[in-house]
């Protein structure tokens, strides 16, 4: 593979990884609302698992793009 396409493929998949991230952080602000909003305790724990889960996949996201030095926490 030349090395203009490794670059490109190198962006596009940083480009993709920050799109997933942006999108759990911005899923899992809504689920926040959604459990402080609901008056139904099953519907909260629902709620609650779902937003684990999505958190769990923000964190594997970030730890991928932290290990390739595209995502470096301050």
């Amino acid at each position: 593979m030349p090395v203009q396409q490794k670059a490109m493929g190198t962006t596009a998949d940083k480009d993709m990884l920050n799109d997933m991230l942006m999108t759990e952080k911005y899923v899992s602000g809504h689920y926040e609302t959604a459990i402080m909003e609901s008056a139904n305790e099953s519907v909260r724990n629902a709620l609650r698992q779902i937003q684990d889960e999505e958190q769990q996949h923000a964190k594997m996201i970030f730890d991928a793009m932290n290990q390739r030095g595209w995502y470096n926490p301050q």
